[in-house]
This record gives structure tokens, C-alpha cells and sequence, in this order.
């Protein structure tokens, strides 16, 4: 799977790697031009549940084949 991030959209809130089954193998969270963001680390750890799309109040994510 391919974890696509918009940075505009995202608050930085942490609830992907909280839901997320492997989210701190998958999701970081830094600082990126003075605000707070998810970023991928690795998505080969993705095991596709989608979970994490359920829970991003920002609709920031965004999952592909």
C-alpha cells in the first residue's frame, strides 16, 4: 500500500499512529515549517486495514494499491 499524507490538510493530531496496528513502524510525527505533522517512515509495514483513514478527522490520508 502507498500512504499518502497532505500536509496542508494534516494537524499533526498522532490519531493514524494511534490506530494504526504497526503505526509507529509506519507514521512519525514531526516538525515541519513550525507546525506539527504526520509523516511515513516505512509503508512496507502497512498491512492495508485502513484504519487510520477512519480516525483522521482532517481527511489528510489517503491509501492506493
Amino acid at each position: 500500500m502507498k500512504i499518502y499524507i497532505d500536509e496542508k490538510k494534516c494537524t499533526g493530531c498522532g490519531a493514524c499512529r494511534a490506530a494504526c496496528p504497526k503505526g509507529p513502524r509506519i507514521y512519525s510525527l514531526e516538525k515541519k515549517g513550525g507546525r506539527t505533522v504526520a509523516i511515513v517512515k516505512d509503508p512496507s509495514w502497512c498491512l492495508g486495514c485502513r484504519l487510520c483513514l477512519s480516525v483522521c478527522m482532517e481527511d489528510a490520508l489517503t491509501l492506493k494499491d
